[in-house]
């Protein structure tokens, strides 16, 4: 976890806005969920279709191996900052 006490104000600042941005694009998602479907089935398979796309975006941006290791060791790093978006 990353010690926000000691980190250099410009990146906390950068955090900050990644935060509301990230926080910004989850709460677009779950309405294109909300609107797409009422069956549970459906999100479900939506769900596994946006988790598709974002494991072939990192592998896009570092390659193969280290894209499969940020998504498969990172992603959970995502659930503190995703939790308040979700209602």
């Amino acid at each position: 976890m990353i010690n926000k006490d000691k980190m250099d104000p410009m990146i906390e600042q950068k955090f900050a806005e990644a935060d509301k941005k990230l926080q910004g694009y989850v709460g677009g998602l779950m309405e294109i969920v909300e609107k797409s479907s009422q069956a549970l089935e459906d999100r479900i398979l939506l769900a596994g279709a946006m988790i598709s796309v974002a494991k072939m975006m990192y592998i896009e941006a570092a390659g193969p191996e280290q894209g499969n290791w940020f998504f498969d060791h990172n992603i959970r790093d995502l659930i503190p900052l995703v939790k308040p978006t979700i209602h």
